[in-house]
């Protein structure tokens, strides 16, 4: 009975204690980088990670937007997912700082994302009015905070290995209860 509860205690302590892998991808190169300053409002926003990212049938489950530093409107972008780079076409007409911000899922399954900052100057006003096309951007996002969801699976999956642990040991207790 003695080594049963030391077996039961070690488990418990295992799964207590046991810490989420941190063997997630790297983002390894994204361009524009992080304090450019970009002369021209049309350009690829290019991400390059270390390991291929995740496409379930087709489904990329990534996404590349954009707003003005000081703004809480952020704009999607269409992005094209090839082995570990993500690419994005990316139109702005009006000088000034801007968020780029990404989020991919890894290979592992796991999401992650990540934020920059870049500056676009573009010539005079009178240059750009008679060269740049009319530019319709996609409508605003808003933000999702999905954060809570890795702390519920962990809680969950706790919750499912002490059940496993415990009615075992429930079940010893019982049978012996109703023998004696």
């Amino acid at each position: 009975m003695r080594f049963k509860s030391s077996l039961a205690f070690a488990l418990l302590a295992t799964v207590f204690f046991a810490f989420p892998a941190k063997g997630h991808d790297l983002l390894i190169d994204i361009q524009p980088a992080s304090e450019a300053v970009l002369t021209e409002g049309s350009f690829e926003a290019k991400l390059t990670f270390n390991n291929p990212l995740l496409v379930v049938e087709g489904e990329t489950n990534a996404e590349l937007s954009t707003k003005p530093v000081g703004s809480v409107d952020w704009v999607s972008h269409e992005i094209v997912v090839m082995d570990s780079v993500l690419t994005a076409q990316i139109n702005l007409n009006e000088s000034g700082d801007y968020d780029l911000r990404w989020k991919v899922v890894s290979s592992d399954g796991h999401p992650i994302s990540g934020e920059s900052t870049f500056t676009l100057e573009l010539g005079s006003s009178e240059e750009q009015e008679t060269e740049a096309p009319i530019l319709i951007a996609p409508a605003p996002t808003q933000e999702q905070d999905s954060g809570g969801s890795m702390v519920g699976f962990y809680i969950g999956l706790a919750m499912v290995v002490l059940g496993i642990i415990f009615a075992p040991i429930g079940l010893m207790i019982r049978r012996r209860a109703r023998k004696s």
